[in-house]
């Protein structure tokens, strides 16, 4: 049985655990919104994440930033996020080995300052090209930074790459590509 999601996600970032717990609080008594996490992350910081219709996400998301205030550091709404993206919120996510899925022509690296910033930047890419999610770290013993992998043609990658810096803007802290990885490098970028 295949597991329903969503369609609305909505996360926050915020700069301390003591307001994170307090925004995931005040969104909850908002808006029948689930909560997905609640957690704190490398650099002291609190991920909170709501799953729902769109309008009960927008409510518990408007409650949680409103009480975040100025410790807000970064948010993503996504009305209906793509289904590449649920998965990813387990994070940290090592993929099963993909040396031998011929599609995986290309490899692209995506690291961004906020975890919203990679989930945005994921939606973003997995709904400009057909690409598969890999790797996926969110902000633990990585100084509050997030990174994802994606694979697929070399075009899709491309396409999926501009798509992903487009999302994340300013908050993107490195995007490489690879074409053709090496064969040991292959279904296992991280050792």
């Amino acid at each position: 049985m295949t597991m329903v999601r969503g369609p609305a996600l909505g996360v926050l970032e915020i700069a301390t655990i003591a307001r994170g717990i307090v925004s995931a609080d005040a969104g909850l008594k908002r808006a029948p919104a689930i909560l997905l996490h609640s957690r704190a992350v490398s650099g002291g910081k609190h991920l909170v994440f709501f799953e729902g219709g769109v309008a009960e996400v927008e409510e518990a998301l408007g409650a949680a930033r409103l009480a975040a205030g100025d410790l807000k550091l970064d948010e993503v709404q996504l009305p209906a996020a793509d289904p590449q993206v649920w998965p990813m919120l387990g994070a940290p996510v090592t993929p099963p080995d993909w040396s031998a899925d011929p599609t995986a022509e290309a490899v692209a690296i995506i690291e961004t300052k906020t975890v919203p910033a990679a989930i945005a930047a994921a939606d973003a890419a997995c709904k400009a090209a057909e690409v598969t999610v890999r790797d996926t770290r969110f902000a633990i013993d990585l100084a509050g930074k997030a990174y994802f992998t994606l694979t697929g043609t070399l075009d899709a990658i491309e396409a999926a790459s501009h798509a992903a810096r487009e999302a994340a803007g300013d908050r993107i802290v490195g995007l490489e590509l690879i074409a053709q990885p090496s064969p040991d490098l292959r279904g296992r970028l991280f050792r």
